[in-house]
């Protein structure tokens, strides 16, 4: 039979049909560059030599990464190393051998157009530097003579009067210089002036020779700018993969030409309204003012720096990996336009800004307009410094898969010289996933398993049902403010308070499968066969319109369209009743016929949508398909498909371990599990269920996760082990402990009955130290059996096991158990090296005052960003507490 998945370029075979081959041909795909992660290469100050670029790179291929992102930043104080001026000739010589050995060891590499943050260089000019709009009111009662005095700082841009009677006069041709002098007649009299002056805003964490002015991302003359200029030191350079732009991070709202850009695209000049623009007037005619306003800088992100950097980008073979959040611009949007759409978790676990619901906007927007890869910035302040589990950032991996990303870039790891005193040359906001921290020794074992779940998700297709509109008009109608960053850390503001964020929740909870659309990428679905909406990604069937008040004319007559044709649409909450800006005031007689377009649409859809309160009984309605034992056993999932069958990421996100029956929503005639932490493959337990469906045993230990292989025809594959007890579990007693390596000194041996952390010995030394320690026993097989579950209880940190001298696995966590073989009946040897965090040994630094800090800029902060302090954390438990034990295994029935 074919392989269940073969290699990325023949894409995966989930069809297990053919009689004539064996099991053993199952196998999974043979890593690529992409299917292994990534890291954020921070270079402090591009001190670097060939000699470390080498040694590193080297070292990161053997973890098991595929590519760098190189992101050049503030210096190190006091260091022997040479800084290399950012785009100088020896800058780019060393971008040069670098690109050439990753090459050499399969590796690729991305590199952002600019150093540290935002885009911008000494050489831009204040006249191309991001702006800020400033208004300004003032009353005056004539007749009288009036002096209208502007800021030096400021470009001055209009200038008008309006009285009480409702006249109005554009003062704007009257400027001398920054100044008005204005015969102001009888009455009384409003003046709004509208001007703009420097953000205020500079290439942030720069790297020498990267300081300066950031461009205007708003105006494209100052994007080609610097492009043009970045460009001309990049010649030369090969073997650079991707352009990568971070997050969102430009001040300003504001670009010269905005007024005439505004017109164009609005129908009105924004000079008469400045007023409402300032917030003064009918609330609901402020808003639409203001949501125009807004549209505009959204479109002008979207085409004057997106647009103009793709298309840079690709005039130079390199692809564009973008981070959208943190603009005032729709997301969806800024992701569908470039190659790799990237999303960010930041913060930890539980309170953090990792919301699975907000993460999915990236992946949304690559299944609707068919990007293949979808990146994350992961594990980014997970926790404080070195005290991140491999673990940890497994939880935040799946949590990432679940939201649809299958293209992890760690953030991160610096580069550090081979002659660096420990801990080396750190980043201030990193899990420091680099070769000095101890946890590097079992990160082979994390990206391994990275590796094969993303391998199988970059070879699938999505598979989700329903497109789930984001009504962003309404929420850019708040008269309230100015520019509207929609950011990872305010998505409560814009996403989860809102009925969209309330939509997505419901369905995820009912086991909907759904992913956002804008405007603009549902303007690009067509309406296909059998009332499917055919988006360049995949077809949908069904679109949720959460409590939209205000929609723009193309969206509404694309879902009449789509319910003519008998497509689903489903409003909850109702119909819109408006168009967005002042398209849809009452009072504006220019507008009449788009309202009259929309008002025919809205009648389409009046007999054709469902419409109502209840969201749930509307799906129903719809017939959109759910997967309900998703809520009912806490399992999270992601549901791929292939045209031999379909996959299914699922995730036990509960605390307690799961072992039931599921029935997938999917036509299959068998079921393969595939474990990404261990490697196996075999058929798994299930019974024929209603309409062509199976049911499945899934058996998930707290946080587990595995891939389950929905195939059309019937499985050939060895049977999936499960792990039913036999008996009871034994416990194993009569422990050694050594150190094997880490510092700062190894502490002495040590015995216990139990196991217990290293941190509890005798020696003073076990404080501190950080490192892997071996815990070693030697017992008898309490019964006879062929398998046997090993259950290492609490492990503080990540643990390889061992077994009379045969390696069994390099556990991750956060459950460390594994299935063994071939006991004795007597005498076996069970060797567990427990590799724990730094966080003991970077508290003793601090705690006899080594200084370690030694980096300029923002040198090194707490999760908090308020300088960092070790000496005041407690000692942190390290090592292997237990309680270890054995357990025969029964055969699967």
């Amino acid at each position: 039979m074919t392989s269940v998945l073969a290699t990325s370029a023949r894409a995966i075979c989930l069809a297990l049909l053919a009689a004539t081959c064996t099991a053993e041909t199952v196998e999974w795909p043979e890593p690529t560059q992409t299917s292994r992660p990534w890291t954020r290469w921070w270079w402090h100050g591009s001190a670097v030599d060939e000699a470390n670029l080498t040694r590193l790179l080297e070292a990161y291929h053997d973890a098991g990464l595929g590519g760098v992102e190189i992101t050049c930043i503030y210096g190190v104080q006091g260091e022997p190393h040479p800084n290399r001026r950012y785009r100088s000739a020896e800058w780019r010589d060393a971008i040069r051998f670098a690109t050439q050995e990753a090459k050499r060891l399969g590796m690729g590499v991305d590199l952002p157009a600019g150093s540290g943050w935002r885009m911008g260089d000494p050489e831009l000019p204040m006249s191309l530097a991001n702006s800020r709009l400033v208004l300004h009111h003032e009353d005056v009662v004539g007749p009288t003579e009036h002096t209208i005095e502007f800021d030096r700082r400021e470009t001055p841009l209009a200038v008008t009067a309006q009285s009480t009677d409702g006249e109005s006069l554009d003062l704007t041709k009257q400027l001398d210089g920054h100044r008005v002098v204005w015969q102001a007649p009888a009455g009384s009299w409003r003046i709004d002036t509208a001007a703009y002056r420097w953000a205020g805003d500079r290439v942030k964490r720069p790297g020498p020779g990267g300081e300066g002015l950031n461009i205007n991302p708003f105006w494209k003359e100052s994007v080609s700018d610097f492009l043009t200029r970045f460009g001309e030191s990049f010649d030369g350079i090969e073997g650079v993969r991707a352009q990568f732009h971070d997050s969102f991070e430009y001040d300003g709202d504001w670009q010269p030409e905005f007024f005439d850009e505004f017109a164009q695209r609005r129908g009105y000049r924004l000079e008469e309204h400045l007023a409402e623009l300032a917030g003064d007037g009918d609330a609901d005619q402020v808003g639409r003012i203001k949501a125009d306003y807004r549209q505009t800088l959204d479109d002008l992100v979207r085409e004057h720096l997106i647009g103009t950097w793709n298309d840079w980008s690709h005039d130079r073979g390199m692809l564009t990996r973008n981070q959208s959040h943190g603009s005032p611009a729709n997301w969806l949007d800024l992701y569908a336009a470039v190659d790799i759409p990237e999303i960010e978790s930041f913060g930890r676990l539980v309170g953090g800004d990792a919301d699975l619901l907000v993460l999915k906007f990236a992946s949304s927007a690559a299944n609707v307009a068919g990007k293949r890869l979808v990146s994350s910035e992961t594990a980014t302040w997970l926790d404080e410094h070195f005290n991140v589990t491999l673990a940890q950032i497994k939880l935040i991996v799946d949590r990432q898969v679940l939201a649809g990303v299958n293209h992890v870039v760690y953030h991160g790891t610096a580069y550090s010289p081979a002659d660096a005193a420990w801990p080396g040359w750190l980043f201030y906001a990193s899990t420091q996933l680099n070769p000095q921290n101890p946890i590097w020794r079992d990160f082979p074992a994390l990206n391994q398993y990275v590796t094969r779940v993303q391998s199988v998700l970059q070879a699938s297709r999505p598979d989700s049902d329903v497109l789930l509109y984001w009504p962003l008009a309404d929420f850019r109608h708040d008269p309230e403010g100015l520019r509207q960053s929609l950011r990872v850390h305010n998505s409560h503001d814009w996403f989860t308070d809102q009925p969209m964020g309330a939509a997505a929740r419901q369905m995820r909870d009912r086991g909907v499968t759904f992913d956002y659309v804008s405007d603009r990428l549902l303007a690009s679905c067509v309406v296909g066969e059998s009332g499917t909406l055919r988006a360049p990604g995949g077809d949908y069937q069904a679109i949720v319109v959460p409590r939209a008040e205000r929609v723009p004319l193309e969206t509404i007559e694309k879902l009449a369209e789509f319910a003519e044709a008998g497509g689903q649409v489903v409003f909850w909450g109702g119909l819109p009743t408006s168009l967005p800006g002042l398209q849809g005031a009452a009072d504006q007689d220019s507008w009449r016929d788009l309202r009259s377009r929309f008002d025919t649409a809205s009648q389409k859809l009046t007999a054709k949508a469902h419409r109502g309160d209840d969201l749930d009984a509307l799906l129903s309605q719809a017939g959109v398909r759910r997967e309900p034992w998703s809520i009912e056993n806490g399992i999270g999932f992601v549901r791929r498909q292939h045209e031999d069958g379909v996959v299914y990421f699922l995730c036990n996100e509960q605390d307690e371990p799961l072992d039931d029956w599921i029935t997938t929503e999917v036509m299959a005639g068998g079921a393969v599990f595939m474990d990404p932490e261990t490697g196996r493959i075999g058929s798994a337990r299930s019974r024929p269920a209603k309409e062509g469906r199976r049911s499945v045993r899934v058996q998930l230990a707290p946080k587990e996760s595995v891939l389950l292989v929905m195939t059309t025809g019937a499985a050939d594959a060895p049977s999936w082990r499960y792990a039913d007890p036999a008996s009871e579990p034994t416990p194993l007693h009569g422990w050694s402990v050594t150190f094997v390596e880490g510092g700062p000194t190894k502490p002495a041996s040590y015995t216990s009955e139990a196991p217990r952390p290293w941190t509890e010995s005798d020696d003073p030394a076990a404080e501190s130290f950080a490192g892997t320690a071996l815990y070693a026993c030697e017992f008898d097989a309490p019964a006879a059996s062929e398998r046997w579950r090993l259950d290492l209880g609490e492990v503080l940190g990540s643990a390889a096991v061992r077994l009379n001298d045969v390696e069994i696995a390099t556990l991750i966590g956060p459950t460390f158990a594994i299935e063994l073989e071939g006991l004795k009946p007597t005498g076996n040897r069970l060797e567990v090296e427990v590799t724990g965090v730094a966080a003991n040994r970077l508290r003793d630094l601090d705690r006899r005052g080594v200084e370690w800090r030694i980096f300029e800029d923002i040198n090194i902060v707490g999760i908090d960003y308020r300088p960092l302090d070790a000496a005041a954390w407690p000692v942190r438990p390290m090592g292997l507490r237990g309680p270890v034990t054995i357990t025969p295994l029964g055969e699967t029935p």
